[in-house]
């Protein structure tokens, strides 16, 4: 008797896509590794500049987990600001696909803070963080997910994974 091996091809097709990082659809990840992923963010801040922090021009980033999650953005030319924005919410919900973790603001609001300030006028629907490696402190990465193009400049929207400097907020 003839064996089909089309079935055995296609789960090591599955194995295969799975090890190398294929996501599916995003779950709402269980209440106990909820509560881990957000203990291990909280009170946190982790920066990103491009092409550096003291670099002119630059962009900045900065993702930040004191009391919910802030997303803020930066353009600047030496010591000057010029174009300035933040996107926040009081709570996230946490989602996951295979290695992936996903943060999705709740009730975000947006601010423009330079160089023409007003309030709510970011569209920020559909934005979202994805998170790697969150409990290795040497290895976390982000990414900052903006699928329809929203987010104005100057946010650098680093759709590739980026490994974010953690830093205390000064005010």
């Amino acid at each position: 008797m003839k064996r089909s091996t089309h079935g055995i091809r296609i789960l090591g097709i599955a194995l295969a896509a799975a090890a190398c990082g294929s996501e599916g659809p995003f779950e709402p990840v269980p209440e106990g590794e909820e509560a881990e992923i957000r203990e291990a963010l909280a009170d946190r801040s982790f920066r990103q500049f491009d092409p550096s922090v003291d670099g002119s021009p630059r962009k900045g980033v900065i993702l930040d987990f004191h009391g919910g999650l802030q997303l803020w953005a930066q353009y600047a030319e030496g010591d000057h600001a010029i174009d300035e924005w933040e996107i926040s919410s009081s709570g996230y919900r946490i989602e996951r696909s295979g290695s992936e973790i996903r943060l999705r603001f709740t009730a975000p609001s947006s601010r423009r803070i330079l160089t023409s300030p007003c309030d709510d006028c970011i569209p920020v629907e559909g934005v979202s963080i994805s998170v790697r490696n969150v409990f290795d402190e040497a290895r976390i990465e982000f990414r900052v997910n903006d699928p329809d193009g929203r987010l104005p400049s100057p946010f650098p929207v680093f759709t590739s994974w980026t490994r974010f400097r953690e830093d205390e907020i000064f005010n």
